[in-house]
Parts: structure tokens; C-alpha cells; sequence
């Protein structure tokens, strides 16, 4: 009689439950790490399509060195888009909800920021910007002058709004030098909306060069550029404070 080397019912499930806890455990660092990659590359992509139209507006108007002829003070934010938008082929001018396929929507930051009664914090990305083919959308905000003095909300290492003895938000100033605010987002409406993931902030200085801020994800777009991966948080807008 020959022996029988098959497997017991009990024994199939024992090794289909040890593969589901396996799979519990590793699947969900294997799709963040997809979804990692797959943000580095969006971002490397559409930075390099940014980089490379003003590049190109140099070229054209003999300004190496100089952005103001693009990014021009004298001109409001739907005029320099209009300019911007010819450097990028079948891009869809949107200066308003009525001249566009799509609509202003809510950005959240690269990590938790708090409002004085310690609700979460959302940005949002409004109009003028372009559609890309690709989908990804470039905004622009142009400014009056490219040194000029800016004052808002400062917070702590927490996040947590800074505020005075009443509870008030204590206001700062400090001295932006841009000329030009781009807001570009990888992959257009779709989720996560989050800066430092999808979406990035440009400040764009006189003479061509960025520069940025942490919560609207500069410290990210240097890492991706650098190799690494992105850098963010994920949160919900509108809520408590635990």
C-alpha cells in the first residue's frame, strides 16, 4: 500500500491563515511604497515641465537669470498664465469656473496644522490654472512686487495655531522675496490632494530660482529631486485635535 503524502483540511487552513496574516501585514507597505514611487515620478515629471518652460521663455526673450518678464509684476495672475500656458502643448487655460472643465478644490498640508480651536487646516488650489494633457494642473498666483511683506498665523512644532492670552491667533510678518506662487498637482483632482504627496508649492524668486515652505511641500519635492521619497502625513481636514 502506498503512503499518502497529501495535506489535512486542518493543515490547508492553518497555512492559508498564516499567508493571510503575512499578507495582512506586508500588502500595505508594499501599495504605500507603490503609491510612493508612483508620486516621486509625478512629481519629478511635472517639475521638469515647470523648469522647462521658463527656461524656454529665457531663451526666447534673451533673460537668462531673469523671470520678471514672465512672472511680471505689472500684470495680473490671468495674464502671466496666459503667457505661461503657450509652453505647455494642449494645456486648457482655466481662469475661471467659466472657462473651465474643472473647479477650485481643497489641498490638505504636508503634515497636521491646527487652527486656534485645534480643527484641522486645508489649503485649497484656485483659479487661474492649467490643465496639462496628462492631467496635472499648474496655477498661478502673481504678486505686485517681488520683495514685499507678509503676514499670517505662525505654529509650534505641534502644529498648533500660536496664540495670545485671549486665545487669539498671534499675527507675524516677514519678508517674502517672490514674484510668483506656482501650485502644481501631479495628478489633477484625484486623490490624495495633499501637499508633499501630489502637490507642491513653488515661491519664485527674480532670478529663476525656487524656493518654498515645509507644510506645502518643498522639504518633499527637494527629497524626491534628490532621490528620495516623499514626505507627508496623512490627515482629515476639519477635525479635533485628540
Amino acid at each position: 500500500m502506498k503512503n499518502s503524502f497529501g495535506f489535512t483540511l486542518a493543515e490547508v487552513l492553518i497555512t492559508l491563515g498564516i499567508i493571510g496574516v503575512v499578507a495582512a501585514l506586508t500588502l500595505p507597505n508594499l501599495i504605500a511604497n507603490y503609491k510612493n514611487k508612483e508620486f516621486a515620478t509625478r512629481a519629478k515629471r511635472t517639475y521638469s515641465l515647470i523648469s522647462q518652460a521658463i527656461q524656454r521663455f529665457q531663451a526666447d526673450n534673451g533673460s537668462p537669470g531673469d523671470v520678471t518678464g514672465l512672472f511680471d509684476t505689472s500684470k495680473t495672475s490671468n495674464e502671466v498664465l496666459t503667457a505661461f500656458a503657450k509652453y505647455f502643448d494642449g494645456a486648457e487655460v482655466c481662469l475661471s469656473s467659466n472657462s473651465c472643465s474643472k473647479s477650485r478644490y481643497s489641498i490638505t498640508y504636508s503634515y497636521p496644522l491646527y487652527d486656534e480651536s485645534s480643527t484641522s487646516r486645508a489649503d485649497a488650489i484656485s483659479y487661474p490654472f492649467l490643465v496639462l494633457k496628462d492631467s496635472s494642473i499648474i496655477a498661478v498666483k502673481q504678486y505686485s512686487s517681488c520683495e514685499f511683506t507678509s503676514s499670517g498665523p505662525q505654529y509650534d512644532n505641534d502644529g498648533n495655531t500660536i496664540v495670545d492670552s485671549s486665545g487669539k491667533p498671534e499675527i507675524f510678518e516677514w519678508t517674502e522675496y517672490m514674484c510668483a506662487l506656482i501650485t502644481f498637482d501631479t495628478n489633477g483632482t484625484a486623490a490624495p490632494n495633499q501637499y508633499g504627496a501630489d502637490v507642491f508649492q513653488l515661491k519664485i524668486r527674480q532670478n529663476g530660482s525656487f524656493h518654498g515652505w515645509s507644510g506645502s511641500g518643498w522639504n518633499s519635492l527637494k527629497n524626491i529631486l534628490g532621490g528620495g521619497d516623499p514626505i507627508y502625513e496623512k490627515y482629515t481636514a476639519g477635525t479635533q485635535k485628540d
